[in-house]
């Protein structure tokens, strides 16, 4: 009976070798391609954590700035409160693709735009809100297309 080679020497692996050289290379590519992966996902957040389905709200504003980004846009606007006090509200959107097939872009959003906002109130009272849907009261009088979905 020859020498007692046991698996290891069955997979070419000599000594204390545990994984080839390859094998190593490969999980460690993986082990990092996997950890690159997670940090988006785990910061992108669900729209119910922030924004409350119980809280609609319909904002009449004026845009002041708009920062066109991804992976959500941000409007904000200036909306004159019920005593006549300006509130500044910041508009989270979805996506930028989403928005963009609806028929929206970034010049639509001009500081000085009137806008109408439907969407959710944040759940802990700030002054910001998930937009659903974007109506222009300008296109509306001229009868253009006015309403967008707001890429949610």
């Amino acid at each position: 009976m020859g020498p007692r080679r046991g698996w290891r020497g069955a997979c070419g692996m000599q000594g204390d070798e545990r994984f080839p050289m390859r094998m190593r290379t490969t999980l460690a590519f993986v082990a990092i391609a996997v950890l690159l992966a997670a940090g988006p996902v785990w910061a992108h957040h669900s729209m119910v954590v922030q924004f409350s389905l119980e809280k609609p709200i319909t904002l009449r504003g004026t845009v002041t700035t708009l920062m066109w980004m991804n992976p959500h846009s941000w409007i904000y606007i200036d909306v004159t409160g019920p005593e006549r006090q300006v509130e500044k509200w910041r508009i989270e959107t979805g996506s930028l693709p989403r928005m963009i097939r609806r028929g929206l872009k970034k010049t639509d959003f001009k500081p000085g735009t009137e806008i109408i906002v439907g969407g959710y109130a944040a759940r802990d009272g700030q002054l910001k809100a998930a937009g659903m849907v974007v109506t222009f009261p300008d296109r509306e009088a001229t009868g253009r297309e006015a309403s967008f979905g707001l890429g949610r």
